[in-house]
């Protein structure tokens, strides 16, 4: 990885995305998801106009309440509509191009659903190119193993219509901020990660040292006041929301149970024996930002509802070896958190990366059959 310059990784992330992006267009599913059995990348842009004319009220209300009376949608879809919306609010901004496209120009359905996949897949293109620029500058050792997880993890989350690369991008490029020793500018990225969804709570230990060394030796006058104040209040509106679905969430069904919710011993084993491996390599080999990150992720495996996207934020912790401070054992280190990543994927969340290749050949010998099948919620 030493000789990928910017412009190679560009490069790379364009062929890839000029590659996979003949899935939505060839395949013909009915909404241009890979699987034809997800609805998100639809979903969101008319959650999105209903915010638009209801703000707020869309985190207390279920969306087919809400969207009751408003001016017809031609893109609306009828699925989860007896729950209100259960993401931060940066993604009405996020999905607001997706909003008025499905307002304002006349497309079918199906098509709709292709510019949704494509717009997407761009942005996990965008993350893929945040890793590749992030493991750049870290030391060598491990990183292309590291880069093969991204592309796996992103191409599939934006085939399959799963906006989780925006978020990751903030990760990645929070951890780059932080390598450079700019904890203002990782504290920003952090807290744009947690507007756009709540697993950035992943992101909890790099938040703290990056606020530790943004005002540590420096008078409390001359602390990043704009910056602590901004992070501050988008805590609290992420906090705020989170407070006003989960009630509304619950009742709706809108998850799947947990790994302690609905206990299951390989899986738990499997979960906790991975963790403590991994973070005492972790602090062996690389340090105790990486070790908290990992902790960080074996709590969310317990605790996180079991749909394999989840996982996806699992990305994050071995691009973070190398960010604070040079690793001992970076070959090691990346590749251990690797499989730990993969690992807790299979046990805690019901995936596999490689599944990206099954869900491929699936789409590409029977395509019929997947057309038939049509949407679900």
């Amino acid at each position: 990885m030493p000789t990928w310059t910017p412009r190679r990784a560009l490069a790379l992330c364009l062929a890839s995305f000029a590659l996979t992006a003949l899935a939505p267009l060839l395949l013909g599913t009915p909404l241009g998801d890979l699987s034809g059995t997800y609805t998100d990348h639809v979903r969101q842009p008319y959650a999105t106009w209903v915010f638009l004319h209801r703000g707020l009220a869309l985190y207390t209300t279920p969306l087919g309440e809400l969207a009751a009376g408003l001016p017809a949608y031609p893109q609306a879809i009828d699925v989860w509509l007896e729950v209100p919306y259960v993401y931060p609010p940066g993604c009405f901004a996020l999905f607001l191009p997706l909003a008025l496209v499905g307002r304002w120009v006349p497309l079918s359905q199906h098509a709709f659903g292709q510019v949704g996949i494509l717009y997407l897949l761009a942005l996990s293109h965008l993350a893929l190119y945040a890793v590749l620029h992030t493991l750049r500058g870290q030391a060598p050792g491990g990183r292309a193993v590291v880069a093969a997880l991204a592309w796996l993890l992103l191409v599939r989350l934006g085939l399959q219509g799963q906006y989780d690369g925006a978020w990751l991008a903030c990760g990645a490029l929070a951890l780059q901020a932080l390598r450079l020793r700019r904890p203002e500018r990782a504290l920003l990225w952090t807290a744009l990660a947690a507007l756009l969804h709540y697993r950035a709570i992943l992101l909890a230990p790099l938040g703290l040292v990056a606020l530790l060394q943004a005002v540590q030796g420096v008078t409390w006058r001359r602390w990043p006041w704009r910056t602590l104040l901004f992070v501050a209040a988008v805590g609290a509106l992420c906090l705020w929301s989170f407070w006003k679905m989960a009630p509304g969430a619950r009742a709706g069904g809108a998850d799947t149970p947990s790994l302690l919710a609905e206990p299951r011993l390989v899986g738990a084993l499997g979960v906790a024996l991975l963790t403590l491996g991994a973070g005492l390599l972790s602090l062996r080999g690389a340090d105790r930002l990486v070790a908290s990150l990992v902790l960080t992720g074996g709590a969310l495996a317990f605790i996180d509802t079991r749909h394999w996207w989840h996982a996806a934020m699992l990305l994050l912790v071995p691009l973070a070896v190398g960010a604070l401070q040079p690793p001992r054992r970076p070959w090691a280190v990346r590749s251990a958190l690797v499989l730990w990543a993969v690992g807790l994927q299979v046990f805690a969340w019901g995936g596999n990366p490689l599944w990206l290749f099954k869900d491929l050949s699936r789409a590409l010998k029977a395509p019929a059959a997947v057309v038939a099948r049509g949407p679900r919620s």
